[in-house]
């Protein structure tokens, strides 16, 4: 375990910034979140802003080089929205992170199906669904971006999508993603694995054309990792795995403190995900946008937790 624990860090945040705004300028302690060192970094996570992206409390730039890729279609910079969940493969560097590859990450494509003050898509409960952001209305075929949790995604956006095959993305757990049963007539993805599955929602099940695992899986040198989510339990030490990732924790980081709440983790990656810090952070949009936007203090806040 690492013992350079000390310090803080005003985690960066945004308002909502459409593309042709003025970035904002938020002070910032230099103590670095994953405690030293540059190289590699994966970071995902809900994305504040626009051209000025702040993902996890993180200001990460683009580049002219940025490539941005979605499971729905050909993607651009300008296709980057508030409340988009990102995977983010950037270069940390003295002068700042800079992403040089972003995924648009739908956890689900689909109908979007109302039955009084619940919702779901491909049978997955929305959980809060009804304040996320986008332009997605009940009766449509939308594209959900969000979190999953141990019962369900909890949606930061929902937008319309196009009419294609649906999708179901998270950890494939031998059997199926978030509780909906994957059949396929072809090779398996690996348990544990975080997968994108292509095909067709019906009957509570999944009938899956075509499928891809793993997360980063071009991001070459990577050390350090940066995750929102929550957590749900597994078989290995420690116990947890965030809902949703396909990465697993080291074995001795200490979870338990976290529980059921939402949290940000910091930390190294070394096959898995060596986290020293959670940061707790409010389930709601626009209450963790306003949150980050003010700054965490990560040597004193009661929000900070060393793992």
């Amino acid at each position: 375990m690492k013992t350079n624990r000390r310090g803080a860090l005003l985690l960066l945040g945004s308002t909502l910034l459409a593309s042709c705004a003025a970035p904002q300028t938020v002070s910032q302690d230099t103590t670095d979140p994953f405690e030293g060192g540059i190289g590699g970094t994966g970071i995902v996570g809900t994305v504040f802003g626009n051209r000025n992206l702040s993902i996890n409390g993180l200001k990460v730039d683009l580049s002219a080089n940025t490539s941005v890729t979605s499971p729905i279609g050909p993607s651009t910079q300008m296709d980057l929205a508030p409340g988009q969940m990102l995977t983010v493969f950037a270069r940390k560097a003295p002068d700042g992170i800079v992403s040089r590859e972003i995924s648009i990450d739908f956890a689900l494509v689909g109908d979007f199906k109302v039955n009084g003050a619940n919702a779901s898509v491909n049978s997955v409960p929305l959980i809060g669904w009804q304040g996320a952001l986008g332009q997605g209305r009940t009766g449509q075929r939308v594209a959900v971006s969000g979190t999953w949790t141990p019962n369900g995604v909890r949606p930061s956006r929902i937008d319309p999508a196009p009419q294609s095959m649906d999708v179901i993305a998270g950890t494939f757990d031998g059997a199926g993603v978030g509780g909906v049963a994957i059949e396929t007539r072809s090779s398996r993805p690996t348990a544990g694995s975080y997968t994108v599955a292509f095909g067709r929602s019906q009957n509570d099940g999944f009938t899956v054309e075509q499928f891809k695992s793993g997360r980063f899986t071009t991001a070459n040198g990577l050390k350090y990792l940066s995750v929102d989510g929550y957590l749900e339990t597994e078989r290995k030490a420690p116990g947890f795995r965030i809902a949703g990732l396909g990465h697993s924790f080291a074995s001795d980081v200490q979870l338990g403190q976290i529980g059921q709440r939402r949290a940000i983790y910091f930390g190294a990656y070394t096959g898995r995900f060596d986290a020293r810090i959670g940061v707790v952070v409010p389930d709601d949009f626009r209450t963790r946008d306003r949150v980050l936007r003010d700054g965490l203090d990560l040597a004193g806040s009661s929000s900070v937790l060393r793992l």
